[in-house]
C-alpha cells in the first residue's frame, strides 16, 4: 500500500511539475532587413535560436515587401492602440519617420547599461534624435572596389597593384585603368530608381562633395569622371544593380560597390579577385554613401522587457556579426571575432574605409517629399550620359536643371 501512494505522489508531482511549464512568450520582430531566405535562415540558427531556448521564448521575425509597409503596419497599431509588435529593425534613411511619429522608446537608459560595447557614432545622424537614443545600429553596407586579379596585367602607366591595393589611386587612375583594360571593363548601377544615386554620391564625396546634391564643384567632378568612362562603362549598368554576377562571367572585370556583391563574389571564388578601397577624389580620400540597419523597441511593446533582453543578446560582439550579414558589424568589439576569412577580408576593408574615407548616412531621406523623385535626378543625368546627349560641354547646365527639381523635392 505504501508503495502505491509513493507512487500516486510521484505521478501527482510530475503532473503538477508539467503543469506549472508556462507557455513560450511570442516576441515579434519587423524588420526592412534579412529578407532573403538564406538570410532568415542565418538569423534563425545563429541567433533566435539559443535566446528562444535560453529564455522561452518564439521569436516571430517578419519582413514586408517595401519599408513604406513596415511603417504602415507600425503606424496602424500605434494608432489603434492594438500592440503587438515588440522590436524593429529599420534603415538608417527611415528611423526619422519613427522616431519623429513618436513610435519608438527611447533607449538611452539601455544604452547605459550596455557598457561593455561601444557602438560607432558615424551613425548617431539616425540613431539618436536630441541626444536620446532610440535605435542601435546593427550593421553597415559601403562603397568598396574589387578587381579580377587579371585586371592587374593591364595598368596604366605609373599605376602600380601596390598602390591600388593601398588605396593610393585617384578616379582619373581608375578611368584610365578601365581605358587600359578596353572594351566594357567596369559598370556602374544604373538601373532606373535604384542605387546609382548613392554611388555617385560616394564619388561626390570623395571630391568633397556634398549628398544629395548635383551641381557643386565635387559632384560636377564626379560626372565628368563617370563621361571619362562612358566608353568603357557596360551597357548591362542601365538593367543591373549587383556587379558580381557580370563579375562572375568575366563580362566586367573592376567595380565600384556595395560590400554584398563583392561579398558574394569573393565567397564564390576566393581566389579569382582582389578587394581594396575606393578611389580617392580632388579632397585626397575616398567616398562613400553608409547604409545599414539599426534595431529598437517599439512603443507600449507587449514585452519590454524581453526585448531589451533582446537587444543585449543580438547586438554582442559573437551575435553582431552574424546579425550584420556580411556587412560591418557597427561595434567596435565586433573586429575581435573577424576572421582571415574572405568574407571577413571585406568587412575589415569596409571598416578602414568607415574610419578613412568621406563617409555620409542617409538620415536625410526624410528631408524630401519623394526619394524616387530624387533617385530620378540621377537617373536622368546617368542616361543623358549614356545616350550621349549630355556631355562635358553641357554638364553644368543640365546639373543645374536637375539641381533645380531636387531643391523643390524638399520638405
Amino acid at each position: 500500500m505504501k508503495k502505491l501512494f509513493a507512487l500516486m505522489f510521484i505521478a501527482l508531482s510530475v503532473v503538477a511539475l508539467v503543469g506549472c511549464k508556462k507557455d513560450p512568450v511570442e516576441l515579434v520582430i519587423y524588420s526592412d532587413f534579412a529578407r532573403e531566405v538564406a538570410e532568415k535562415e542565418t538569423y534563425r540558427n545563429e541567433i533566435f535560436e539559443a535566446f528562444e531556448k535560453e529564455n522561452n521564448v518564439i521569436i516571430r521575425f517578419e519582413t514586408l515587401a517595401q519599408a513604406e509597409d513596415t511603417f504602415n503596419k507600425v503606424d496602424s497599431e500605434q494608432k489603434a492602440g492594438n500592440h503587438t509588435i515588440d522590436l524593429l529593425i529599420s534603415h538608417y534613411g527611415t528611423m526619422e519617420d519613427y522616431i519623429s511619429a513618436g513610435y519608438m522608446e527611447n533607449v538611452s537608459a539601455l544604452e547605459d547599461e550596455l557598457d561593455d560595447r561601444t557602438f560607432l557614432s558615424a551613425f548617431d545622424g539616425s540613431t539618436v534624435s536630441n541626444g536620446n537614443r532610440y535605435f542601435f545600429p546593427i550593421n553597415s553596407d559601403v562603397y568598396l572596389s574589387y578587381a579580377n586579379k587579371s585586371a592587374f596585367d593591364t595598368l596604366p602607366t605609373g599605376l602600380t597593384k601596390a598602390d591600388i591595393l593601398a588605396g593610393n589611386y585617384t578616379w582619373e587612375d581608375y578611368a584610365a585603368w578601365a581605358a587600359a583594360i578596353g572594351g566594357n571593363s567596369t559598370m556602374l548601377k544604373g538601373e532606373p530608381l535604384k542605387q546609382l544615386l548613392y554611388q555617385v554620391g560616394g564619388m561626390a564625396l570623395s571630391n568633397g562633395g556634398t549628398f544629395p546634391n548635383l551641381n557643386d564643384a565635387g559632384n560636377l567632378k564626379a560626372w565628368q569622371d563617370i563621361i571619362s568612362m562612358k566608353a568603357n562603362i557596360h551597357p548591362e549598368s542601365a538593367t543591373t544593380l549587383d556587379s558580381s554576377a557580370m563579375m562572375a562571367s568575366g563580362s566586367v572585370v573592376l567595380a565600384f560597390d556595395l560590400m554584398t556583391p563583392i561579398a558574394n563574389a569573393v565567397n564564390a571564388a576566393p581566389a579569382r579577385y582582389e578587394v581594396f578601397p575606393g578611389p580617392q577624389g580632388s579632397s585626397g580620400k575616398a567616398g562613400s554613401i553608409a547604409g545599414g540597419h539599426g534595431i529598437g523597441i517599439v512603443k507600449n511593446a507587449p514585452h519590454k522587457e524581453l526585448a531589451e533582453k533582446f537587444i543585449e543578446w543580438f547586438t554582442a560582439p559573437e551575435q553582431i556579426i552574424y546579425a550584420a550579414l556580411g556587412t560591418i558589424p557597427t561595434l567596435a568589439e565586433a573586429t575581435t571575432e573577424l576572421s582571415d576569412d574572405p568574407s571577413d577580408i571585406v568587412i575589415k576593408q569596409g571598416l578602414e574605409t568607415l574610419k578613412n574615407a568621406n563617409v555620409e548616412g542617409l538620415q536625410m531621406i526624410s528631408e524630401f517629399s519623394s526619394w524616387s523623385s530624387v533617385k530620378e535626378t540621377y537617373d536622368r543625368i546617368f542616361s543623358g550620359i549614356m545616350s550621349g546627349t549630355i556631355t562635358l560641354d553641357n554638364l553644368q547646365s543640365k546639373l543645374d536643371e536637375e539641381q533645380a527639381i531636387l531643391t523643390g523635392l524638399r520638405n
